[in-house]
């Protein structure tokens, strides 16, 4: 028997499986303060017996095995976690084997293993939510350089100079398109607005931006659009039909509706692909 934790900012989906897609149990638990998430988190996994645990966690976290600072978060992206180390206090805490990675790299690998990024050689994971992370992979396997990609934190046109809301960055990509940012510029959260308000153009503006980077970059088979702002499903279309224009057939993109996909495992991409980590 596995376990699986997709530790997100919001909320953690805990999990114990025989196999990635044969989940025994499942819970959702708020992400508070970490004493109080640790003692849920050990709360659930003390009725199961597992040896393994795979763990999706935001960041920016020290991925380097090597390191004496592995699994420890560096910066206050979520008030009050930073300094805090994941892989200590569970290894500790329940006695298993750890594998780690970012939220977003597990969500990538979910979908890549079972997923609408199977049989991709270059495959591109974007979960825009509270926050907007990106994870890259080659051949299923994720890109990380000195430090683990943070491509939600890059600059996108802000032609209407909203202030964005990212603490740390401002009007970078995930402070103009992440759902926060969608209630700080029209005064309501995206479920509450209709398919009709203005701001689902302006959103998919931004997000096509932030892909046309993406593509430049890393010229992908498959990108693949998940997180809570992406269950409004009307964004899809008119996304493809700004990357067509923005891009101006300057390479061939082939099918936009082949190239940017929901994902094939709707909102378990982040707890299966967690699981697949102990495995990956």
């Amino acid at each position: 028997m596995i376990g699986g934790i997709e530790f997100g900012g919001t909320k953690c989906i805990l999990a114990v499986a025989n196999n990635p897609l044969e989940i025994i149990e499942k819970k959702i638990i708020p992400t508070r303060d970490p004493e109080n998430t640790f003692w849920d988190i050990m709360s659930f996994f003390g009725k199961f017996k597992i040896d393994n645990l795979g763990i999706g966690v935001f960041g920016p976290i020290i991925l380097d095995k090597e390191s004496a600072d592995f699994g420890l978060l560096v910066t206050e992206s979520k008030k009050g976690w930073k300094g805090v180390n994941i892989v200590t206090n569970l290894s500790e805490s329940l006695g298993v084997n750890i594998s780690i990675d970012t939220d977003v790299n597990a969500a990538a690998i979910g979908e890549y293993y079972y997923g609408a990024g199977q049989l991709a050689k270059s495959m591109v994971y974007v979960t825009v939510g509270t926050g907007i992370g990106v994870g890259v992979l080659s051949n299923g396997k994720p890109h990380i350089g000195n430090f683990h990609l943070e491509v939600g934190h890059m600059q996108i046109p802000n032609l209407d100079q909203f202030h964005g809301i990212c603490r740390n960055h401002g009007d970078c990509w995930e402070g103009l398109a992440s759902g926060p940012s969608i209630e700080a510029r029209w005064g309501q959260p995206g479920d509450k607005l209709p398919k009709s308000h203005e701001a689902w153009e302006k959103e998919a503006e931004l997000l096509a931006n932030g892909l046309i980077n993406i593509i430049s970059n890393h010229s992908p088979d498959k990108i693949i659009l998940g997180g809570g702002v992406m269950n409004q499903k009307h964004l899809y279309p008119v996304i493809r039909s700004k990357v067509k224009k923005i891009w101006n057939g300057y390479t061939p993109l082939g099918s936009l509706a082949g190239l940017i996909l929901e994902p094939g495992l709707g909102n378990d991409s982040g707890i299966i692909g967690s699981l697949s980590l102990i495995s990956d």
